[in-house]
């Protein structure tokens, strides 16, 4: 969750030299190229059967979805606004529809979780001044998509589970995920960003390896282990360090309605896990 947080500033950063379109290929061809290895030595196979790789091929779809507005949220608007916000209406939406179409059983303090989550966001985004236009040209729109396309990611991984061992799903999932974005950014001129500066490739390589290598199969094991609602539930924790990277190397300031926002999504985090 940390490696996570610390992607909101990487991607506002890496957005700050060039499209979205552009900067996924690079960041799933660096975590593909990464996984190679990592198959490798843990002697996990290569080799998937026809069935993993319809869950595989799905998941790859809502991962290029939700970096492509995971980005293009981050180029508009705040760092660390995106990353408590979406970090607190991801568990809400995975909770709701794991409850509602694969019949979830909902406790009390569940129940009192998703409301302070729900809460939580609607401060977060200012519900009072929402508007099409205001939640568009805010960023809170993409992000909006973000979350929606991460709760697929959560959910499609959970049920994959008896299917593919987790690191071979992972290293598919990148690699199709970058065959997806290469189609997608086939107009775009990829081989620009090999004239950029450290700072970038620094950050780059932080969002693909880090946030991306690392903290994503971190989370598609907990996704497995745990549930796709409890392992949903720990990105809670991300507004913690989402924020505080922000305000430390872009000098965004903690306003007082993502301060109370992200406090109520953090008492989520206790509710949903109580036993």
């Amino acid at each position: 969750m940390v490696s996570w947080g610390l992607a909101w500033t990487n991607a506002k950063i890496v957005g700050s030299y060039v499209d979205a379109l552009i900067i996924m290929p690079w960041r799933f061809g660096i975590a593909s190229i990464f996984f190679t290895f990592v198959v490798y030595l843990s002697q996990n196979p290569f080799k998937i059967t026809s069935r993993a790789f319809i869950f595989i091929f799905i998941n790859s779809i809502f991962m290029v979805s939700y970096s492509f507005f995971f980005f293009k949220g981050t180029q508009i608007g705040l760092a660390g606004k995106g990353g408590v916000f979406v970090t607190t209406l991801n568990p809400l939406l995975t909770s709701l529809i794991t409850g509602f179409f694969f019949n979830t059983k909902f406790k009390r303090s569940d129940f009192w979780g998703l409301a302070l989550g729900f809460l939580g966001g609607l401060i977060i985004i200012e519900f009072w001044n929402i508007s099409f236009n205001q939640l568009k040209n805010s960023g809170n729109l993409y992000f909006i998509c973000a979350a929606l396309s991460w709760t697929f990611v959560t959910i499609v991984t959970n049920k994959s589970k008896s299917e593919v061992p987790f690191i071979t799903y992972s290293f598919w999932s990148f690699t199709i995920s970058l065959l997806f974005s290469i189609f997608i950014a086939r107009n775009s001129d990829l081989k620009q960003v090999l004239e950029f500066d450290f700072r970038f490739w620094i950050n780059m390589f932080f969002l693909s390896i880090g946030a991306m290598g690392f903290g994503t199969t971190i989370y598609f094991l907990a996704s497995i282990q745990l549930g796709a609602k409890r392992a949903s539930s720990f990105i809670f924790t991300v507004p913690i360090t989402a924020m505080g990277f922000s305000m430390l190397f872009l000098n965004e300031s903690l306003t007082l309605n993502i301060l109370i926002g992200g406090a109520l999504g953090i008492v989520a985090v206790y509710l949903i896990n109580k036993n």
